[in-house]
């Protein structure tokens, strides 16, 4: 029970910091450039203290997370540093942004780490086979981005939550190695 426990803490938590800038972005019903610049220097700090926490545990990290993490710490990073031009380069590619700093993760984890982009120890072949399958899932969630590019709900809402039950049930259907 307890590991069932902890996985879904995990899962709850996992997206804690994305769905603080989502909410302060988006959910007050003020989308301008003060509340982009607030919800990134916000959902930072927490995506900062989420890293720290999932880098510190023993198993691997969630690379989705880890993605989403990365994207907003970068984000917070311009703001409070106020590299307007790295905030306006995510304003130019909209939520497709967030998805390219999660294929970005997916190909580096793929490619170095034996857990791969699904961040899960198993059968090489298996563990690849899985990554590549979370790698073009990740691929059409940047195409749905650009598509509904301004529509949230679409362009990263639903691609997320889709990506995050596409890797726990890659994970599920990958045996274990002792």
């Amino acid at each position: 029970m307890r590991p069932a426990m902890l996985a879904v803490l995990e899962y709850v938590i996992g997206f804690i910091a994305l769905a603080c800038f989502a909410y302060l972005a988006f959910g007050r019903g003020l989308s301008t450039d003060e509340s982009f610049v607030f919800a990134f220097k916000a959902s930072a700090t927490v995506a900062a203290v989420e890293l720290g926490l999932l880098l510190a545990r023993a198993s691997p990290a969630n690379r989705l997370i880890l993605g989403a993490n990365i994207w907003l710490i970068a984000g917070g990073a311009a703001a409070f540093l106020e590299q307007w031009w790295w905030l306006r380069i995510y304003q130019h590619f909209g939520e497709a942004s967030l998805f390219l700093t999660m294929l970005v993760v997916g190909l580096v984890s793929t490619c170095s780490s034996s857990a791969g982009f699904i961040a899960r120890l198993g059968p090489r072949s298996q563990v690849l086979r899985a990554s590549l399958v979370l790698l073009a899932a990740t691929g059409l969630a940047l195409a749905a981005a650009i598509y509904f590019r301004g529509n949230v709900k679409y362009a990263a809402v639903v691609p997320v939550i889709a990506l995050s039950w596409l890797n726990r049930l890659l994970c599920h259907r990958l045996p274990r190695v002792a």
